[in-house]
């Protein structure tokens, strides 16, 4: 939450600054760059819900909560990136190589970037600190976790930040060959590369975010890593003869659900399987806490068919 909220301010503080830029200056690199951090703010917003929406306690029609709202509104924030953010960058861009003009004014549009990269580099910093703050606890390298979370919250904003911090030196970059002349038209070329260039950052951003948030939204397993924690706390106890399939699903970036089809040792009473599924319950859950929902289920050696389903 704090990470959002950080980023949602810097943002929105950020945005007024560029649009005042791109007006007094007339680049259309500046442009861009505002109609980027227009994008981004919104985008914290559209977290934001997805924070408020996927804490409403598990209904008749959503037996399983509300986890999946933190992917959806993660899905929406990568669209609003492209269709914002990206498309509006590259026309602008466009634009302006269609009919090249050099910008004016230009110590503004310094002064206006130099805050920008500031600000979020300060929003980036919070998101990296949470995230190490989260590998830490999870005793997992950063970069390792980060590729594993199933968080989209924290890689949006990190995304983005990240993305803002590139397309900001992108923008100086062009100004800079512009204010100098270099290359065709006096230089004012640069500025509309710029644009354009800040535009396909977007985009490779706004894909990379979608990519990630679909997979979640449509089913996606727990982590190798997790996965192999529950197989081994089935496997462990003594009574479980072999795990013929393991079974897991995000419904929330902390809550698994996790479907097991387990043979148990022949000459079991019923007391003994009712036991031995709840010591094998508790195992998981001690094992992995963000499992959440279990179903374990009895079958033949390795064999899928035929199950009789035991479920608590």
């Amino acid at each position: 939450m704090l990470t959002v909220i950080g980023a949602l301010f810097a943002n929105c503080l950020i945005a007024i600054l560029k649009f005042v830029a791109a007006v007094i200056t007339g680049s259309s690199g500046m442009m861009a760059e505002a109609l980027h951090s227009v994008a981004d703010t919104a985008n914290q917003i559209f977290l934001l819900l997805g924070l408020r929406f996927h804490k409403k306690p598990p209904s008749r029609r959503h037996p399983f909560g509300y986890g999946k709202e933190r992917f959806f509104w993660s899905f929406i924030a990568a669209i609003f990136i492209f269709g914002v953010g990206a498309t509006y960058a590259m026309y602008e861009g466009f634009e302006k190589l269609s009919h090249p003009h050099a910008p004016e004014r230009l110590a503004v549009a310094y002064w206006v970037l130099g805050i920008s990269f500031l600000l979020e580099g300060a929003s980036i910093g919070i998101a990296i600190r949470e995230e190490l703050r989260e590998s830490r606890r999870e005793e997992i390298p950063f970069f390792e976790y980060l590729r594993e979370s199933k968080d989209p919250t924290a890689k949006t904003v990190i995304f983005e930040d990240a993305a803002a911090l590139i397309g900001i030196l992108i923008a100086a970059a062009g100004l800079y060959l512009t204010e100098h002349h270099v290359g065709p038209r006096g230089g004012a070329f640069w500025d509309g590369a710029a644009s354009m260039l800040i535009g396909l950052v977007l985009a490779v951003v706004a894909f990379a975010l979608a990519r990630t948030s679909r997979a979640l939204l449509i089913g996606e397993a727990a982590s190798p890593r997790t996965v192999a924690a529950i197989r081994k706390a089935i496997q462990d106890h003594d009574n479980v003869a072999e795990v013929i399939e393991l079974l897991t699903m995000h419904l929330a970036p902390k809550q698994i659900l996790v479907n097991a089809h387990i043979n148990l040792r022949d000459h079991l009473t019923t007391d003994d399987i009712e036991k031995t599924i709840g010591e094998i319950e508790s195992a998981i859950r001690e094992a992995e806490p963000d499992v959440d929902e279990i179903f374990l289920e009895t079958a033949p050696p390795s064999k899928r068919g035929r199950k009789a389903k035991v479920k608590r």
